[in-house]
């Protein structure tokens, strides 16, 4: 359960000197197994259950990365919609494109929200989500998945070959019309996005800069006080930022005479 090796016990072999003594020992410990099962049994209802322990399930929705800050936007809504269809189908629920195409919506607006890393959303046309609906009600029904896999795991643990083309065909429409949009950059779209980019950019370098402000005031106030720099450990715990952005600053900043010699 915690991830670490099992350390291995070697069974101490028990002498019992009558039957009556085996009998006794065995009902004792079918007592004990008795009470144990109970106390599980009675703490089932306050324990989390898997989704609510998993740190990138957001309302449900099992967020995936591309890397730290940038979301796997069409996965995670593809995989989220193909679980959707397993559990609308476990429970005799009718699995219509609207609820399949609601659940990839759902679980792309929670990934573009928490995953964006400066991205505009790109959700599929509406004529591909369709196509999407439907594909995904065929695999369940087919029931496509490798066998000894549950419903649940299935739709989660990985996409096979037919719906990883899917979600390529997918995201690479969606690519597409995104360029077409950006080919007139003087169009009332672009400008508008231009915009948006230019905004970012400076809530960005206003960060970068509240940042090493930060870093500074803090090394310098350390110095004041003990005489010494402190690590970059200490400086990335004070001001919570990374290890290469205290790097970053901390370099900026020894060039610019503006903190002490370590």
């Amino acid at each position: 359960m915690t991830g670490q090796p099992a350390h291995a016990t070697q069974a101490k072999k028990q002498n019992f000197s009558s039957g009556r003594e085996l009998i006794e020992a065995v009902r004792t410990r079918r007592e004990q197994a008795q009470q144990a099962h109970a106390l599980l049994d009675s703490l089932k209802s306050d324990l989390p259950s898997a989704d609510a322990l998993d740190g990138d399930r957001i309302d449900g929705v099992k967020v995936l990365w591309i890397s730290e800050g940038r979301a796997a936007r069409d996965e995670t809504a593809f995989r989220h919609a193909l679980a959707t269809g397993h559990r609308l189908r476990e429970a005799g629920e009718r699995m219509t494109d609207a609820k399949i195409i609601d659940a990839y919506e759902r679980a792309y607006n929670i990934a573009q929200a928490i995953g964006a890393d400066n991205r505009e959303p790109e959700m599929p046309p509406q004529r591909d989500r369709v196509t999407m609906a439907r594909r995904v009600r065929g695999y369940v029904m087919s029931n496509n998945r490798s066998s000894g896999a549950s419903a649940f795991s299935g739709a989660t643990d990985g996409v096979n070959a037919r719906e990883r083309k899917v979600l390529a065909t997918m995201g690479r429409k969606g690519g597409q019309k995104a360029a077409e949009r950006w080919n007139d950059r003087d169009s009332e779209y672009a400008q508008k996005e231009l915009e948006k980019l230019r905004k970012t950019q400076q809530r960005k370098k206003a960060r970068g800069r509240s940042t090493r402000s930060r870093i500074s005031q803090y090394v310098n106030d350390q110095y004041i006080e003990t005489g010494l720099v402190p690590t970059w450990k200490e400086i990335a715990a004070e001001v919570n930022a990374s290890r290469r952005t205290v790097a970053y600053h901390m370099s900026a900043l020894k060039k610019l005479e503006e903190i002490p010699e370590s």
